[in-house]
């Protein structure tokens, strides 16, 4: 079976997949490092190198939001140890709100409070929501500013079709962070790519509907493994 990587989003951490645990593959579920030196502008190229030092073999990379923004870069940089992509909740390119950015600086408090609400669906679970606040709030101020601005700064559009792994996208209808609209951006690279769409969940669908995330995580495994990888 081939070894899965999963990368967590901006102010985030490894929690982020606490409900994909149960898969019982050979997966890495580790935190991202924290680049205090490193320009936001060049943060997802840096995240992309040090995950890549992370492989001993060729890995389905499964990348969550930023975490899909270094996916795809790992995916450009090294295609030989980049088997597939599975790219959640995530787009060709990460816009943020200046506003946000803006709140990101002067009251990261409240802005991360209000990441947090954004990244639940209102249909789901409300002890999610205190699940998502402690989350964004374990991580710092600084890396929370550094790494959204790094998702401001970030557009794979012109490289995408220099991809030629398999690439999977799982989405939520409810996610306001990066809606499907954005996502929709990769069907113009690759009409045909698998998409999965998770309702009534949002930008942390994999804690909001971890059974059918798991279903659908368990299916492209088959394809892949379908493929001959």
């Amino acid at each position: 079976m081939s070894q899965w990587m999963f990368i967590h989003g901006a102010a985030s951490n490894h929690h982020t997949w606490a409900r994909q645990r149960r898969l019982g593959w050979d997966v890495w579920m580790g935190d991202l490092p924290t680049l205090n030196h490193s320009s936001p502008r060049y943060l997802i190229d840096r995240l992309a190198d040090w995950c890549l030092s992370q492989l001993t073999e060729p890995t389905v990379i499964v990348g969550h939001s930023m975490g899909g923004a270094v996916a795809q870069i790992m995916a450009l940089k090294n295609p030989t140890n980049v088997l597939a992509l599975v790219l959640v909740g995530t787009g060709p390119h990460l816009p943020v709100n200046s506003q946000l950015l803006d709140l990101l600086a002067n009251d990261p408090t409240a802005a991360l409070e209000k990441i947090a609400r954004w990244s639940i669906s209102k249909k789901s679970d409300p002890k999610l929501l205190e699940i998502s606040i402690d989350m964004a709030k374990a991580v710092s101020k600084d890396r929370a500013l550094q790494e959204f601005t790094a998702c401001q700064f970030f557009d794979a559009r012109p490289q995408l079709h220099q991809i030629f792994c398999p690439v999977y996208l799982v989405r939520a209808t409810d996610d306001k962070m990066t809606p499907t609209a954005l996502s929709d951006e990769f069907l113009t690279v690759w009409p045909n790519m698998p998409v999965f769409d998770i309702v009534d969940a949002g930008h942390l669908m994999m804690l909001e509907q971890p059974e059918k995330f798991n279903e659908i995580l368990d299916s492209i495994r088959l394809a892949i493994k379908e493929k001959g990888m």
